[in-house]
């Protein structure tokens, strides 16, 4: 498998197209698998395509919306660098101090559990 925009440091418009066709179709595909039944996941989808789609979202707090898209556009970049390995942090950093790049992983692994949420039952579980 090719690796998107090898050696650039953006993708082409073609790329972007075609990474947004995959996040699409798998995201509807996700809905089909989580529903219940077929008239479930139709009404979620309508319920997608309602008003509601022009509206902006309401947060509890703002701050801490802010901070979610924050670290969410952190966690993209962190992906897009390290696109060409198994791992997106595997050579993350490795130019830094231990100190510094432990820091990080400690950061990283502090931000995952503050944002996890409660337990799940895994999806495929159900079948």
């Amino acid at each position: 498998m090719e690796v998107v925009a090898f050696n650039k440091l953006l993708p082409s418009f073609k790329e972007i197209l075609k990474i947004g066709t995959t996040f699409i179709l798998t995201v509807f595909a996700w809905i089909f698998f989580r529903s219940d039944n077929l008239s479930h996941a139709f009404s979620y989808i309508s319920t997608i395509f309602s008003q509601s789609l022009f509206t902006i979202p309401k947060f509890g707090n703002s701050n801490i919306a802010f901070f979610i898209v924050l670290i969410t556009i952190v966690f993209v970049i962190i992906e897009w660098i390290g696109r060409d390995q198994e791992y997106a942090i595997a050579n993350f950093g490795l130019k830094w101090k231990r100190v510094f790049r432990w820091l990080f992983y400690y950061l990283l692994v502090i931000t995952i559990f503050y944002f996890s949420g409660k337990e799940q039952e895994f999806i495929y579980f159900q079948f």
